[in-house]
């Protein structure tokens, strides 16, 4: 079955900017929100989101034939609530969430604690017993609440959460072109502080600082500055023996020519974003360092070209691969574009390993959002990567991100 959203053009990329908080709301009804302090109330714009959500997500129950769907994610109870959890804070996120019954005719907000413990997944279970017909979820926090809800054979959610996910409508496109903003003025404060000597845990702090004064309300990609070597051999093992890519964040002070492939991703009420450049210590690229970023560019422009409603995954695949002689210039534990919204990372998905088959049965629509992260590698040489964010539009695409390639361009 084709994964196709609603019909429908996309008017306008600008949604509404008023930020005066709406203490309770939920979804389609009014009322208290559940009574943890730590949560923060839904902003109107927030609420906009939701309630465009809504209805595709009535959508698509309909058309995978499911009454009630129970939300345990934290973004996917954002996007269909506008209920934003403390996700900053593990600690308490390990003892307590807000689940989400969404029902054909109605929406509530379950205070759901100790999920690990049957006290608590029988709590929950028997606040999903009042809501009958089938069932789906998106995940299970606990195997205690997979046993205690096996009855009802739930169904997965995710199916129906990915098509209606796969549009966005004005109001959502601007939430995230806002997180994109947020993440990449950051970054106008931690370029300038790459320098030898400087520790990539460095890097973080002031990334986390800035973001946060800027807005953000939570990160969502722990922040990644690899420092890539030339050649596959010179870097840590893997199983694949594809270049690594990424690992952890470790302390490493940067030397003079470390070339880094950045990558960080923010929250703004519920919404995310993706950032990632190549950054070179203390020095100016070479020429062919700067031949490598000029691929990718072409690699770029290709993969627009063929953006546009009616097109599909693989044809953005096919389109970015044919730009590099053949062979795929994206890393092949990862792809070379993904969706963005709720999650960094989330469909549709070009360049995977489940091949044409599928991919060619994921159609793009105006108002779906990508993320396109070509790499360029050259064994020995070394390579360019970077992310790009583009929205579908009504006759091709356009791109949110609006951050420089320096010192490649």
């Amino acid at each position: 079955m084709e994964l196709r959203p609603g019909e429908g053009g996309l008017t306008a990329l600008v949604g509404d900017e008023r930020e005066r908080p709406l203490v309770g709301s939920i979804g389609g009804q009014l009322g208290d929100a559940p009574g943890d302090a730590g949560h923060r109330v839904a902003t109107v714009a927030e609420r906009e989101c939701t309630l465009l959500a809504h209805p595709r997500l009535l959508e698509q129950m309909d058309a995978h034939g499911i009454d009630v769907v129970v939300l345990c994610g934290e973004n996917n109870v954002t996007y269909a609530t506008g209920y934003a959890a403390p996700s900053q804070e593990p600690a308490r996120a390990s003892a307590t969430r807000t689940v989400a019954l969404i029902t054909k005719t109605d929406e509530r907000l379950v205070p759901a604690r100790l999920l690990d413990f049957e006290q608590g997944t029988e709590a929950l279970a028997s606040a999903i017993a009042d809501h009958g017909g089938t069932l789906a979820i998106d995940e299970y926090p606990s195997l205690a609440l997979r046993t205690v809800l096996a009855d009802r054979t739930p169904g997965n959610a995710a199916p129906l959460l990915a098509a209606a996910k796969l549009v966005k409508a004005p109001a959502e496109i601007e939430r995230i072109r806002r997180a994109q903003r947020i993440n990449e003025q950051a970054m106008d404060d931690v370029l300038p502080a790459l320098r030898p000597g400087i520790r990539d845990t460095d890097l973080t702090a002031l990334f986390f600082r800035r973001i946060f004064e800027l807005g953000a309300t939570g990160n969502t990609v722990d922040p990644i500055w690899n420092v890539i070597p030339t050649s596959i051999a010179e870097g840590p093992f893997t199983l694949t023996g594809h270049l690594p890519f990424p690992w952890p964040t470790s302390g490493r002070v940067l030397e003079r020519g470390d070339v880094i492939f950045n990558d960080t991703g923010i929250d703004f009420e519920g919404w995310a974003s993706d950032f990632g450049r190549t950054w070179c210590v203390g020095v100016e690229p070479d020429a062919r360092q700067r031949s490598q970023f000029r691929r990718y560019m072409d690699i770029i422009e290709a993969c627009c070209d063929v953006i546009k409603p009616g097109a599909t995954a693989w044809d953005v695949a096919v389109a970015a691969r044919d730009t590099n002689g053949g062979e795929p210039p994206w890393l092949p534990h990862f792809y070379v574009a993904h969706g963005i919204g709720t999650e960094a990372a989330e469909l549709p998905f070009c360049g995977t390993d489940l091949g044409q088959e599928i991919e060619s049965q994921v159609v793009l629509a105006a108002g779906t959002v990508l993320v396109l992260e070509p790499v360029v590698w050259e064994e020995g040489y070394g390579g360019y990567r970077a992310e790009e964010v583009v929205v579908v539009t009504d006759d091709g695409c356009q791109l949110l991100t609006d951050y420089p390639h320096a010192p490649y361009g």
